[in-house]
């Protein structure tokens, strides 16, 4: 098994690099230093009214000044003693140090709710701060992160991640342990959460980072993200007989306690079942009764547990959210608690999918190509999935089914041959890479970090360290090789790790790799006796790349239908206010959207979601994720109407999810193709417009002209027009030197389009000028 690289290109380091190394995916801000790394207020004091006045000095005060001026001789000689005493005695400067773990929080407050921003793992990280900022470790101390909370048998796993910046020691892990155990103990920062002490497991993350090369394309650079980074193994549940009589209807035997209400017990669920009754009493949704059973009952399969899908949430919440009692919407928020789907196994879809669209009449979609239910069960009953047999690989965006021992052999049997792509990727674990990948060739999350995999004729493992595990270099570059394979531009950590991970009665593979530095890297068979495998850590996700058609990504326009297909604009999203398709938005970042602000105006208490993925509003993609909208910035330019949205928690980057770029300051998009993105007028198919730039005083005297404002014109083949624009929506540029998209303006207003000549010009608030407040804004709030 051989894989390319493109291990020898070397490009020069621009200033958009460093920023992109900020703001790429997973950008982040510096966090708080230790006194010593501080810079100072000001390096220079600038004055255009300093005067000096010149005395003469008597011979006693020129003694004095030469008896000053050999003093402060000496206590510079001194200081230069004492710094390389300093270097001698401790050598360079300690690096940052990481510790994560993990503890179980048994019960929150009764009286908890979600208002606002303010979420458990908002409260559990300001108890962090609160904790180390009051302790002797208070000087070092950086940051806190909440990196993810996980149901287990006895409640929630709470993961966190805290750092330090030390002085001249480094910080050891029983003092942070130690700190820790005692709030535990005795709370004064986590007051009112039942935690069991006995639970708290922490150690140091100690990774290899900007390691030195001669070699610059292998150069690993620190860091630059928030992002959560959960590696951890999936943690296991017991599973029980699933024996309420009221959801004796399931697909499936065997629960969990405690369930995803808090239940511990069938007793316990009993006595609190009248509030659920009621809210299937109301009718409120066909969904209901499958959805609350599924909270009350959860599957449990091989010791895990699944959950509904975020979008079978949002769906029953768009009947039944408003009946919610007060102490379940908590228990019931779509965002926090409820995964997205990513491939068989990984979440429990909304049941008959199928059968819905047949209600929607949309069944004319079943069987072309395109997924419409999460399950994609709408393409599986057909003639060209029928031969493949059992468990077939789909050709995501063709009609065509594959057996998957088909998947990674060498040769493309997909259209688009995305059956070959991917076959060495970085994921969380390899279930989870399992699940991703169990159904389609294309979808698979691009995590920042995770384990080296592999996959071939349908087989698929680890990548072991050995023989490597102690060469540096080496791991340098095959982790440059993974994230460059990832579309990242860079991999800022490489660790060697023991696999933990346990497969059933299933004897992992593992495969080690022959030479590291070839251009194309191949791979043998390994027994890894040590089971030493690889951890990576990427970083500057390549944005305005459509990444999910392949070869034809960078070739613009070309071969683009009018019709959008999935990953044809995957920063795309379609904003909800309450449910309600409303405007659309442009994915800068994973947390962050940019729209217009007038979609807000008038309407400050209204709940807004984003919507990913997707180009049927009335259909559920596989590759379909939501998000809730927390915060909305206004642009402080005057008169721009533009608004970036902060996201809940941030999207995951896949074939289908991924960013647009933002254009240089210098950039001209006056000799570029641009296109803009409309819905048809049913509202349910997004559709691509070519759009020409005109000069200003087109638009002066029919529409409103503005200084931030870019005057067009849309084209329509043979007078063609049967779409609506949305507020919001992008106006694209395709840049024919860097091969990528770059936002170049949003549209202020909703707009029906109407035949050439007849309808006026279209005015999008520009991007260019407003550039450094976007950096400075996501950079400033990067979760």
């Amino acid at each position: 098994m051989t894989f390319s690289g493109n291990m020898k290109e070397n490009k020069p380091r621009t200033v958009k690099d460093t920023w992109e190394s900020e703001l790429g995916y997973g950008w982040s801000h510096s966090g708080r230093r230790c006194a010593r790394h501080r810079p100072p207020e000001s390096t220079m004091s600038v004055s255009s009214d300093i005067r000096f006045t010149r005395r003469k000095l008597s011979r006693p005060c020129r003694g004095c000044c030469a008896a000053l001026a050999s003093l402060l001789v000496l206590l510079l000689l001194a200081a230069v003693a004492v710094y390389l005493a300093h270097l001698y005695l401790f050598g360079d400067p300690l690096n940052r140090q990481t510790f994560r773990g993990s503890f179980v929080v048994a019960s929150w407050p009764q009286n908890e709710a979600i208002q606002g921003n303010i979420t458990r793992e908002a409260v559990l990280q300001q108890s962090f701060l609160n904790l180390y900022q009051n302790t002797e470790l208070r000087s070092c101390f950086v940051a806190a992160e909440i990196l993810a909370l996980d149901s287990v048998e006895k409640g929630e796993r709470v993961h966190f991640e805290v750092s330090f910046e030390p002085i001249f020691t480094a910080v050891a892990t029983s003092e942070v342990a130690s700190i820790l155990e005692h709030e535990l103990s005795s709370p004064r920062f986590f007051n009112n959460i039942n935690i069991f002490p006995e639970t708290l497991h922490i150690e140091e993350s100690s990774m290899i980072s900007s390691l030195e090369s001669d070699d610059s394309e292998t150069t690993l650079e620190d860091a630059a993200t928030t992002e959560a980074i959960t590696l951890e193994v999936e943690e296991f549940s017991k599973c029980y007989p699933r024996t309420l009589s009221l959801c004796s209807y399931l697909p499936y035997n065997s629960t969990t306690y405690p369930n995803l209400v808090g239940h511990t017990s069938k007793d316990a669920i009993l006595k609190d079942l009248v509030a659920f009754r009621e809210l299937l009493d109301a009718e409120c949704s066909h969904l209901a009764q499958d959805f609350v059973c599924q909270m009350l009952q959860p599957r449990c399969e091989q010791g895990r547990l699944v959950k509904p899908c975020r979008a079978y949430c949002h769906a029953f919440h768009a009947g039944c959210g408003a009946r919610l009692p007060d102490r379940l919407k908590p228990l019931f928020n779509c965002s926090l608690h409820f995964p997205e789907y990513f491939g068989p196994g990984s979440c429990m879809p909304e049941p008959d999918c199928h059968g819905g669209l047949n209600r929607l009449a949309l069944s004319r979609r079943s069987c072309d190509g395109v997924p419409d239910c999460a399950s994609a069960e709408d393409e599986r009953s057909c003639t060209h999935c029928a031969a493949a047999g059992a468990g077939a690989l789909r050709c995501a965006l063709d009609t065509r089914c594959l057996p998957q021992h088909l998947r990674c052999d060498g040769t493309p049997d997909c259209p688009d041959g995305s059956d070959e792509t991917g076959c060495l990727w970085i994921s969380r674990s390899l279930a989870w890479w399992r699940r991703e990948r169990g159904e389609t060739t294309l979808g698979a999350v691009r995590s920042r970090a995770g384990y080296a995999v592999w996959s071939e004729r349908g087989r698929d493992g680890k990548i072991c360290a050995t023989p490597f595990d102690n060469d540096k270099r080496a791991l340098k570059s095959v982790a440059t090789s993974l994230c460059r394979a990832m579309s990242f531009k860079v991999a800022t950590n490489v660790e060697v790790t023991q696999d933990l991970e346990e497969l059933g009665d299933e004897t992992p593979e593992y495969v080690e790799v022959v030479d590291p530095f070839a251009p194309e890297i191949s791979f043998l068979k390994s027994e890894c006796p040590e089971r030493k495998i690889i951890k990576i850590v990427c970083d500057q996700l390549e944005c305005g790349v459509p990444s999910a058609r392949g070869v034809s990504a960078r070739s613009g326009v070309e071969g683009l239908p009018r019709a959008a297909r999935p990953g044809d604009w995957p920063w795309h999203a379609a904003l909800l206010r309450a449910g309600v398709h409303a405007c659309d938005a442009a994915l800068l970042h994973p947390g962050w959207l940019i729209t217009t602000a007038s979609c807000f105006q008038g309407q400050p208490n209204i709940e807004w979601t984003a919507r990913f993925g997707t180009v049927r509003i009335q259909s559920t993609t596989p590759w379909q994720q939501e998000q809730r909208v927390v915060e909305i910035i206004n642009s402080p330019v005057e008169g721009s109407m533009l608004s970036l949205v902060r996201l809940e928690k941030p999207v995951e980057m896949t074939d289908f999810v991924r960013p647009v770029c933002l254009p240089e300051n210098s950039t001209s998009s006056d000799d570029m193709v641009c296109n803009t993105l409309s819905w048809t007028r049913n509202r349910d198919q997004l559709q691509r417009v070519h759009v020409v730039i005109n000069p200003m005083k087109t638009c002066e005297n029919v529409s409103i002209a503005t200084v931030n404002g870019i005057c067009s014109e849309r084209l329509y083949d043979k007078d063609d027009c049967d779409e609506e624009e949305y507020a919001g929506s992008s106006m694209m540029c395709f840049d024919q030197k860097t091969k990528h998209w770059l936002l170049v303006g949003v549209s202020g207003w909703r707009i029906a389009c109407t035949k050439i000549g007849l309808g006026r010009p279209r005015i999008y608030d520009a991007i260019s000028s407003q550039i450094d407040w976007i950096k400075q804004t996501i950079l400033n709030n990067p979760r």
